[in-house]
């Protein structure tokens, strides 16, 4: 006879595994991060085509420990069980569009954020094909997205019960806007 609290048990054990590789790897990719911080503005030059990573090489490397720094507070995480793990279910329609506050950019830490105007921001790497593989192309993935960066522009939609229960999506995201 199958025990239904031992199976519980042991899937329970099995998400805490998993919660806690996930802690580990992401203190890696941030140490690992640290360890080059002095050859990332180089790194960032050649791969995104601006310079100005160099030429402000103080200063990107401050913006650089600042991004590490808020990639330790969830992003890294989220992207990993998330985003890597491409969740094929989400459980509410999402709905509104770019205002370009800036918010969904780690709250303004971004190294690669740049200030359009003064409540205005733009991704400086939002048309390179290196950045389909970050966090920043499927935001707002669901609500906790919207919740952790007071996200102005974006609310869900609770899911109407005489429809599906549950919404399936892409990961090219439609939510993202084109950044002109």
């Amino acid at each position: 006879m199958l025990n239904i609290s031992a199976i519980s048990n042991y899937y329970q054990g099995l998400k805490i595994s998993k919660n806690f590789i996930i802690k580990v790897i992401t203190r890696i990719v941030v140490y690992l991060a640290y360890c080059l911080l002095p050859i990332w503005p180089f790194l960032m030059a050649i791969a995104f085509s601006k310079y100005k990573f160099i030429f402000n090489y103080r200063a990107t490397l401050k913006a650089l420990v600042i991004y590490f720094e808020a990639l330790k507070a969830g992003p890294i995480e989220h992207y990993l069980l998330d985003v890597a793990a491409v969740k094929s279910v989400i459980p509410a329609n999402i709905q509104g569009s770019c205002i370009k506050c800036g918010n969904c950019c780690l709250d303004k830490k971004c190294v690669f954020l740049e200030q359009e105007s003064e409540n205005e921001y733009i991704c400086g790497i939002y048309s390179s094909p290196l950045r389909k593989f970050s966090n920043c192309n499927s935001f707002p993935l669901d609500a906790r997205d919207i919740e952790r960066y007071s996200c102005p522009s974006f609310s869900v939609v609770p899911v109407d019960q005489s429809q599906s229960s549950v919404f399936k999506t892409e990961y090219k995201t439609n939510w993202i806007r084109s950044i002109s």
